[in-house]
């Protein structure tokens, strides 16, 4: 039996979400930023170094800066949250 990447608990069947090739429980399964810890449902979200994120804080925090990426679907960080 798996454990969860997030609690290290056992992951019973009944309990599973699959993700990122691994096994997590459901309310585990959320944006790896602090400020920010929505609950993810699998497949609807980004990954970075074998974590996950909300597309929202996974395109602020690593997608691209600059002239030109600045339309309605990019994201800043205000105080550890995204705007």
């Amino acid at each position: 039996m798996p454990n969860c990447p997030r609690c290290q608990k056992p992951v019973y069947f009944a309990e599973r979400v699959q993700s990122l090739g691994k096994d997590w429980h459901r309310p585990c399964l959320r944006c790896s930023n602090e400020q920010c810890k929505k609950t993810l449902a699998a497949g609807s979200h980004a990954e970075h170094e074998s974590m996950p994120y909300c597309n929202q804080c996974y395109g602020a925090k690593f997608g691209p800066k600059g002239y030109g990426h600045g339309g309605s679907e990019s994201h800043t960080f205000h105080g550890g949250k995204t705007a």
